[in-house]
């Protein structure tokens, strides 16, 4: 008898699901009203009987993640016979929070259930991992986090991600042992935040979540095999083949320490850092991003600047691409958009790499790729466990 009645559930879990999925899934604007499914829609859509149908709807209305929109009478559709019941996704009845804790910058979002943006919030911190105590850092992400949930109105939080640079494992854990600057940076932000909130809150590495955000919204759409370099101020890789979010036994799939192995590389130095020490070597000054619009502006130390990083940028993709072979490489992060960053690094490559060879491209996601990374985390995690989940 306890096998049937698991087995029933089971089914009745999976029709949830399929339901649930495709309402979820419905194309959205970004502030109009949620789209309206009827139920022969639905059964078109997962080949499930009408009573079937009809039963899982109400059972999701009843947990809080659909609700009964007007019938086709109400909108004006309706033309003979019974009107349709129709279905909308409660796209508000929850958050998600994002959170780039980065070491310089802490950003956050907060967004709906289909990753629409609520409220944005970001602190600049002048943290020195060895000097700056472990709980300064704690309480500046938290604090950052608490600000952007007030400006959106305190609604239920239903999963939180944050993305630190350091590899974390599969089980959530940084490789923080032994090594200072990770432990400082992971600030054991997860498991405080939810004893402080009791919020269901995970951590990940920041080149990972970036290499979400660009299969999610970025370059690395409708592409099964890319890569995503997180190249600020230190490099680091996010790894999808055949669609899966490479991670290995200690999360440091995409850690970039042998570079120092590499000829014409020597270091994981990210391009900001990489930016300023050749301008300082060829006897100038000046940030990145300075470099960067001095040499779009034509300036011609800019752009022999510009183009060494981009040989080097070659090198490094060249070593990426002979390791796991990617259809796309997505540079990310810092000054990473530099106008003709990436046709210089596609022109490089043939010298260091035989075809096939990826394609190089810019991300056009900006300063968000790490927080929109984090989102998309957190929303699968509530899409994994939502039947587990009442949202009244």
């Amino acid at each position: 008898m306890a096998t049937t009645v698991s087995v029933t559930r089971r089914l009745r879990d999976d029709n949830a699901l399929a339901v649930l999925h495709h309402v979820w899934d419905l194309p959205a604007t970004a502030d109009g009203p949620e789209p309206g499914v009827t139920g022969t829609d639905l059964i078109a859509a997962t080949g499930l009987s009408r009573a079937t149908v009809h039963d899982v709807c109400d059972e999701l209305i009843t947990r809080g993640w659909l609700r009964e929109l007007p019938d086709e009478r109400a909108t004006g559709t309706y033309t003979k016979g019974r009107p349709a019941r129709r279905y909308g996704f409660e796209a508000r009845a929850g958050v998600v929070v994002g959170v780039d804790a980065g070491e310089h910058r802490i950003a956050v979002r907060v967004a709906d259930l289909r990753g629409r943006a609520l409220a944005d919030t970001a602190l600049q911190v002048a943290h020195d991992p060895t000097r700056t105590p472990v709980a300064d850092r704690f309480e500046a992400v938290a604090a950052t986090v608490g600000r952007a949930l007030a400006d959106a109105g305190d609604p239920r939080v239903l999963s939180v991600a944050v993305g630190v640079p350091a590899p974390v494992d599969p089980s959530g854990r940084t490789g923080s042992a032994g090594n200072p600057y990770w432990a400082f940076v992971d600030a054991d932000l997860a498991a405080g935040l939810t004893a402080r909130h009791g919020w269901p809150v995970l951590t990940d590495n920041d080149a990972n979540l970036a290499a979400l955000a660009e299969g999610w919204r970025g370059s690395g759409r409708g592409v099964r095999d890319h890569v995503t370099l997180l190249a600020g101020e230190r490099l680091g890789a996010g790894v999808v083949v055949d669609g899966r979010l490479l991670r290995g036994a200690h999360g440091g799939v995409g850690e970039m320490r042998f570079l120092h192995l590499v000829d014409g590389v020597g270091s994981a130095d990210g391009l900001g850092k990489v930016l300023r020490d050749l301008v300082a070597r060829a006897g100038g000054t000046g940030a990145a991003e300075d470099v960067v619009a001095a040499a779009a502006a034509g300036e011609e130390l800019a752009g022999s600047v510009l183009e060494a990083a981009a040989e080097r940028l070659a090198r490094v993709v060249a070593t990426v691409a002979s390791l796991v072979d990617p259809e796309r490489v997505v540079v990310a992060g810092g000054v990473a958009a530099a106008p003709g960053l990436a046709d210089r690094v596609n022109a490089a490559l043939p010298r260091f790499l035989a075809p096939p060879r990826p394609l190089v491209l810019t991300s056009t996601l900006g300063r968000d790729v790490v927080v929109l990374g984090a989102l998309r985390r957190a929303l699968d995690e509530v899409r994994a466990g939502a039947l587990a989940l009442s949202l009244r």
